[in-house]
């Protein structure tokens, strides 16, 4: 697990790492965290796992090296720390993970980490299933969508693809998570790799386009709009 802190405030950037540190070290077995104070080379940001982010850097915008991330990593969990409080509306562009307000970090930066933790244990879990006569496990969040045809099942994830003789139900009670989404009676779909959503169709952040079918357009809507409410947009009302 790479954690990187992007910073021009050098301070302030050690304050964050020094925190998450004492934050996560019980959580993750095998981590690192880097600060990054200059020199915002979109290349420094091809890898990582999880990013705290300022957005008025003096070289740099914040937003647009997440957007820079996201192109890359779908599943880059993304943190804004700002002043400017303003541009929250402007950073859910990138589907940020939290927004924290540097004129209210210590109760932000608590909340953030309780969050993470919950998210990590929810979706980094690991399901286990048959697959060419072997056990293979794959992480939650690797997984982009389910595909059915006949009786059987393909597991599209963000690195290979499998095929599982299972029904959708049954696979969905495996899954158990509220983020897998039945859209049409051949798709489950991942909302956390989801980029746009509309009446009919949705769009995926590796560029596939799923029909929505017409009996689960409601449902839909109603839990993407629950999704983003719960990970993107409920900071402003705190």
């Amino acid at each position: 697990m790479l954690i990187k802190i992007v910073d021009d405030d050098q301070t302030f950037a050690k304050k964050i790492k020094d925190i998450v540190y004492d934050a996560f070290k019980n959580i993750f077995i095998d981590y690192s965290i880097e600060c990054i104070s200059s020199n915002f080379e979109y290349q420094y940001f091809e890898e990582g796992d999880i990013f705290f982010l300022d957005i008025d850097l003096k070289e740099e915008n914040g937003i647009k090296i997440a957007e820079k991330i996201r192109e890359n990593n779908f599943n880059a969990i993304i943190i804004f720390v700002s002043a400017l409080n303003d541009m929250v509306f402007d950073s859910l562009i990138v589907q940020p993970f939290y927004f924290i307000r540097k004129d209210n970090f210590d109760r932000d930066i608590k909340i953030t980490c309780s969050l993470i933790q919950n998210y990590i244990n929810k979706n980094h879990r690991i399901i286990t299933f048959d697959f060419n006569d072997r056990k293979t496990s794959i992480k939650l969040s690797d997984i982009i969508y389910l595909e059915s045809f006949l009786h059987e099942i393909t597991i599209h994830t963000s690195f290979d693809d499998y095929k599982y003789s299972s029904s959708f139900n049954k696979m969905m009670l495996f899954i158990n998570s509220t983020n897998i989404v039945r859209i049409h009676k051949s798709y489950v779909v991942n909302l956390f790799w989801v980029k746009e959503i509309y009446k009919e169709e949705m769009i995926l952040n590796n560029g596939i386009t799923l029909k929505i079918g017409k009996k689960y357009r409601q449902d839909v809507l109603k839990k993407y709009k629950e999704y983003l409410l719960k990970w993107c947009i409920y900071f402003l009302i705190i």
